[in-house]
């Protein structure tokens, strides 16, 4: 791919494409090819929008190849990531369609990773999961919508089964004041930290607890009750603005920070090269 992006965003947005007319094009990795690739400029920003997380079927987020899609952003050359995300409240206070952008996460489950052997092995430094540079000027674009965000927002990734939260994980989730809830931030926050590439995120909570106990009740007596208010495109297209807004105002500022975060052991011997004499 001869187009070198500056700015990499994970969102479903069909109007996005057809407004700024991004060419559609297929990035190789080693996993194999990503189709579900576009390019081109959005206010004058060379941009890469991915198509979300799933290639040709939706699958629990175990079976979610986050280092493919990791992998074609470094293919394409580019160095800074933003994750768009639809999640689930936590906060009752707090009801569908609210706006965050994230400032920190905490892992609750177990994810797979399939480690190239030919590479030094590392962990991520995630103490600050976010770019600092780029979480800032999401904030800055998030104060320009005509709807409240918060920002420095704490997402708590519930990772593995294929089910959404318990009351009781819910009430523990509240307890420690996190934010919201979901099961990919994680995974992708991690594999864009291993790769040293810049990520920052927003997201938009798709349901609240209130609501979800609202939707069960109904059940339990026979009545009819939709179990979202809005739909899940109403609630993306928050996100989406944000993303814009950050689009339009963007200047390239250079991080001090992603690009050096390694850990990277060149030095690893099963044992001693002595005892194989």
């Amino acid at each position: 791919m001869n187009f070198k992006p500056e700015i990499a965003i994970i969102m479903r947005s069909d109007e996005v494409i057809k407004e700024f007319n991004l060419k559609r094009v297929t990035i190789n990795t080693s996993f194999g090819p990503v189709h579900r690739c576009f390019v081109g400029k959005i206010y004058d920003v060379p941009v890469l929008v991915i198509y979300g997380r799933f290639n040709s079927e939706k699958v629990p987020s175990s079976e979610i190849n986050f280092e493919q899609t990791i992998e074609a952003v470094k293919n394409s050359g580019c160095k800074k990531l933003i994750g768009t995300f639809v999640v689930g409240g936590i906060n009752p206070k707090m009801p569908q369609g609210s706006v965050y952008v994230l400032g920190d996460l905490v892992g609750m489950g177990n994810y797979n990773i399939h480690w190239n052997q030919n590479e030094p092995f590392h962990n991520a430094e995630m103490y600050e999961p976010f770019c600092p540079i780029l979480t800032k000027k999401l904030c800055e674009a998030s104060e320009k919508m005509p709807f409240p965000v918060k920002q420095d927002a704490t997402y708590v990734s519930f990772y593995g089964y294929p089910r959404i939260e318990t009351k009781k994980e819910l009430e523990f989730y509240n307890r420690q004041g996190w934010d919201i809830v979901g099961q990919t931030c994680d995974g992708e926050a991690t594999c864009a930290r291993l790769n040293q590439i810049c990520y920052a995120a927003v997201a938009v909570q798709i349901d609240d607890p209130n609501s979800r106990k609202d939707y069960v009740d109904n059940l339990k007596v026979n009545k009819k009750k939709n179990q979202y208010v809005e739909t899940i495109k109403s609630c993306r297209e928050r996100t989406t603005k944000i993303v814009l807004q950050f689009l339009k105002d963007y200047k390239e500022e250079s991080c001090p920070v992603c690009s050096k975060m390694s850990r990277k052991n060149n030095n690893f011997r099963e044992f001693p090269d002595y005892f194989y004499e």
